[in-house]
């Protein structure tokens, strides 16, 4: 398999042209909601989970797959704030998709499923009815004026740019009978994949940033912006613990980097492909590490041979592990996370090898390492 280069067959003022239209979105002056941001956001990591074998992001998602994906954005953020306050995304007086979140959330609570994998499977049927609800609205609100200018009339709106996809089938008339009967999808446009792919890096941190400042605006409060921002992006950190023990024995106390064996203190639970880059707490996803190179790494993308390692692991264990804490496993999920990301990666990216150790991405390597990890 060769992965994909963002760069063959583009011209890059095209790509330039399309992201000055992007910030053009993002810069709008007057927001009254988080869906846009939303949408965007669950666009860029559909496009990243549904990359293929060959390393292409899909130019074709189901509206479906974009609901199950803003459920998971707002899943943490409809938690209470600092006081027991949960935050408003809108400056209307209901918003329909965060309300329908929040329901499932307190549902799934009591009965202690503390995550969107652990609600579908404990509330199978009011999983699939928030689902439909937030697909719904997806289609009658956000998808229909994403890419329309601000203050653009809905009567004859036909000539302002489609940059994304073409938006006409997504109105305010659209029924709930008729997404049922029959199940409606985004088509991007040409190219539009492979740059939200390969411009995730710096995309993501710049849509949770408006996000972050438009929750602070509709609360009407003044916030300190990297603590309110880690409530609504940040992971929830300390719901990792039971899974150490568990990691602890796979990784025979070793730390999965360096491979030394791990301190009595400061064993941390490590994403492996980084949270800033698709949050995604499931156990596939997870590794114990030392705080140095816990520490170190951070945000960095691992390099090849960790990576390697990472997608053999014994498939077995983990379903042990994830059994015995409840925990979804979503080893297939990511495993298609980080083969989306790495396979958009320029050659010379900067892979993190230990602590204070950088090398170059190969992409000739690379793609050997991603064969592997498809056949794994």
């Amino acid at each position: 398999m060769q992965p994909a280069s963002p760069r063959d067959g583009e011209r890059p003022d095209e790509a330039l042209a399309w992201a000055q239209l992007l910030l053009t979105i993002l810069e709008e002056g007057r927001r009254t909601a988080t869906y846009k941001l939303a949408v965007l956001l669950s666009l860029l990591d559909c496009c990243v989970l549904g990359t293929d074998a060959r390393g292409r992001a899909p130019q074709t998602i189901p509206v479906r797959d974009l609901a199950v994906r803003v459920l998971e954005l707002y899943w943490r953020q409809v938690r209470p704030y600092t006081g027991g306050t949960v935050l408003s995304q809108s400056s209307q007086p209901r918003a329909v998709t965060v309300e329908a979140v929040r329901a499932l959330r307190a549902q799934a609570g009591g009965v202690g499923a503390t995550t969107p994998a652990a609600a579908a499977r404990a509330l199978p049927e009011a999983y699939a009815r928030t689902v439909g609800t937030i697909e719904l609205n997806l289609v009658q609100m956000p998808l229909g004026k994403l890419q329309r200018p601000q203050g653009y009339s809905a009567t004859g709106a036909s000539d302002y740019p489609r940059f994304l996809y073409d938006d006409r089938a997504f109105h305010e008339r659209v029924t709930a009978r008729q997404v049922q009967r029959t199940p409606m999808h985004v088509v991007l446009q040409p190219n539009v994949p492979d740059w939200l792919v390969s411009l995730s890096g710096l995309l993501r941190p710049l849509l949770e940033l408006h996000w972050t400042r438009a929750v602070a605006g509709f609360n009407h409060q003044e916030f300190a912006e990297d603590r309110l921002r880690d409530h609504l992006f940040g992971s929830e950190r300390v719901s990792l613990q039971p899974l150490r023990p568990g990691l602890l024995e796979a990784q025979a106390g070793r730390c999965f980097y360096c491979e030394q064996r791990l301190p009595a203190k400061g064993v941390e639970v490590d994403h492996f492909v980084p949270w800033s880059r698709l949050p995604n707490d499931a156990l596939g996803n997870l590794v114990l590490a030392d705080q140095r190179c816990n520490g170190t790494k951070r945000d960095h993308y691992a390099d090849l041979p960790l990576l390697q390692r990472w997608a053999t692991r014994p498939t077995v264990v983990l379903e042990q592990i994830a059994d015995a804490a409840r925990w979804p496993l979503q080893l297939d999920r990511s495993k298609q996370v980080a083969r989306g990301l790495y396979a958009y990666l320029p050659a010379g990216t900067p892979l993190w090898q230990s602590p204070g150790v950088f090398t170059v991405l190969d992409r000739s390597r690379l793609a050997d390492v991603l064969s592997t990890l498809e056949a794994a």
